[in-house]
């Protein structure tokens, strides 16, 4: 008898937390593009089945902790939303083109991503402290600065951007005034930039002061590098709007009154992003591919043309050898998903961001102070809204990573 207690009292329950830090750090590095520098970005396949394992994780957990209605809602329709996407996309360029839509179903994978939100709000309801996974989130930020930073001063930008190969040479561009440049985990270093600024005016020791300012100085040390003139204005406005518009549902009645005068500037704004964006480095051929964009959209209006494949007929072959949708913004979104999968990124923006905004005053009001991590993520999307247009970025790895996440973080601190 006492020998069976004291094997009883020895049993400890397993540790998940380990393994679940392992697969959080895995599925965002890989999905923030942080190994886009070596093996042809191989490591974005271990990022999708982390983020993978996330979700079916959460999910078996979750189970046997949370109510059927809570399972279902981030089980099953997550689910239907990303498979959804993928399938109706493979299956409208099928229709449209031919060729095989498994293959097409899989060149969308990047997709999967978005389970890694779903994983992380089953994984925190049922237990999980929701800390542990914020400061994860703030590691996989410092960690995927600095691999950009080894890269950048190991790598050979000129040889890498006169490859052959275009998985080599589409890391770097160049222009004559920035000259060589690698292609840095943008979302990534902005959400680190804005979140370092509230931490550094948040800290209360010493310790912390030093390491919000470092991760600051590594942010500014790589803006100055990459020189994203239009990126860091809408940083810099959604910054200045949030006390203005932002940082309280008091603000809601000015939002109101503004908004009218956000309509008539809306198309001077417009047109002034188009300019620097048709003006930059590639501008003449976007603005072809602008125009064959608009010819091509209304053969397959709804549903799009499709997502293509490196195994059968891709947009270059059916449209022009210089055609890429991902490259003219939300023109090549409505092309390549129609206006359902452009009503449904537009909704999907705004609902994450109105999910960010709320946790956010929320947190302020309960805590009397910014969580730096809530409000980098929201000023993150607030600025990707000014350009929204012409960067759809919540349809491609890096978005849809964030996004997912943000999601998930701003519905648990809403709890």
């Amino acid at each position: 008898m006492t020998a069976d207690v004291k094997s009883y009292t020895a049993y400890r329950p397993l540790d998940i937390r380990p393994l679940v830090c392992a697969l959080l750090f895995l599925a965002i590095f890989a999905g923030c593009q942080g190994g886009r520098y070596y093996m042809a970005n191989r490591l974005q396949e271990l990022g999708i089945a982390s983020a993978l394992g996330l979700f079916a994780l959460g999910a078996w957990r979750g189970l046997f902790h949370l109510d059927q209605a809570t399972w279902k809602n981030w089980f099953v329709k997550p689910i239907c939303l990303i498979i959804g996407i993928m399938g109706i996309s493979s299956l409208a360029f099928y229709a449209n083109y031919g060729g095989n839509p498994l293959f097409s179903f899989f060149s969308a994978r990047e997709f999967l991503l978005a389970f890694i939100g779903p994983g992380i709000y089953l994984l925190c309801r049922s237990g999980f402290p929701l800390m542990t996974v914020e400061r994860t989130l703030r590691f996989t930020l410092v960690a995927l600065m600095l691999n950009y930073l080894f890269f950048y001063f190991t790598l050979d930008l000129k040889t890498l951007f006169f490859s052959s190969d275009h998985t080599l040479s589409n890391l770097v561009t160049y222009d004559e005034w920035r000259g060589f440049r690698l292609k840095p985990p943008l979302f990534a270093i902005m959400v680190a930039l804005m979140a370092a600024l509230i931490s550094l005016r948040q800290s209360s020791n010493l310790p912390a002061w030093l390491v919000s300012f470092s991760v600051l100085g590594i942010a500014i040390y790589i803006w100055s590098i990459v020189m994203f003139r239009s990126t860091l204005a809408t940083m810099i406005m959604s910054i200045l709007l949030y006390p203005v518009l932002l940082a309280s549902k008091n603000r809601i009645p000015i939002m109101i009154v503004l908004c009218p005068l956000a309509i008539v500037l809306l198309p001077v704004g417009f047109q002034v992003m188009l300019d620097v964006f048709l003006g930059s480095d590639g501008g003449a051929i976007r603005s072809k591919a602008f125009a064959l964009a608009f010819e091509q959209i209304p053969r397959h209006f709804f549903l799009g043309a499709g997502e293509d494949n490196a195994y059968g007929a891709t947009y270059q072959d059916i449209v022009a050898p210089y055609f890429y949708p991902d490259d003219i913004g939300l023109v090549g979104t409505l092309y390549k998903y129609g206006a359902v999968g452009a009503f449904l990124y537009l909704f999907m923006h705004f609902k994450i961001w109105r999910q960010l905004w709320r946790a956010n005053t929320q947190f302020v009001e309960v805590q009397g102070r910014i969580n730096p991590l809530l409000w980098g993520l929201l000023m993150w999307l607030t600025a990707l809204a000014f350009n929204l247009i012409l960067n759809p970025g919540l349809a491609y790895a890096q978005g849809i990573t964030l996004a997912s996440t943000a999601f998930a973080l701003a519905s648990l601190h809403l709890r």
